[in-house]
């Protein structure tokens, strides 16, 4: 069963678990096609979690939808299976959103920097993984955390 409504979609062939979109595509563009069946299980399950956010975007990928919006000062891609499965929700933001603990635990061994972007990526049936950006005054840092564990998965020099 197919269009619980109508809904903005940017039709990308993007292969690979994840895509990270910068920003929302605008009602403007000229690669948001027209209309775009979203299946009625995913608008109901996407309704049903974000019962507050009315202006989202859709993009249609290969084999998924992903919506996206911005709630509260996070910027959310959520990603729905065609079939209306629950595939993954990234949401991103600044240092004040972080958990505590987590923050915690960057600061006490990267105490130089500062965090700039925070991408906390949800799944389901796996832990919460924190993908944060670091910038000293000679390098950027890119880190995963996950399961209390920190691992560095980048490492840049800042060009003089």
């Amino acid at each position: 069963m197919l269009l619980a409504g109508t809904a903005s979609a940017q039709i990308v062939q993007s292969p690979g678990d994840f895509a990270f979109f910068k920003e929302p595509a605008s009602k403007n563009s000229s690669h948001v096609a027209k209309e775009t069946r979203v299946s009625a299980r995913v608008m109901r399950d996407f309704l049903k979690s974000y019962k507050n956010v009315s202006d989202e975007k859709w993009i249609e990928l290969r084999d998924a939808f992903v919506a996206l919006f911005n709630l509260d000062e996070i910027d959310y891609q959520v990603a729905y299976a065609k079939n209306g499965n629950w595939i993954r929700t990234i949401r991103s933001y600044q240092e004040n959103n972080l958990p505590q603990d987590v923050r915690h635990m960057v600061k006490s061994t990267y105490y130089d920097y500062d965090i700039n972007l925070v991408q906390e990526i949800e799944k389901p049936r796996d832990p919460l993984v924190y993908i944060i950006q670091l910038i000293g005054s000679t390098e950027i840092i890119k880190l995963i955390v996950c399961d209390g564990e920190i691992t560095r998965l980048q490492k840049f020099r800042k060009s003089k």
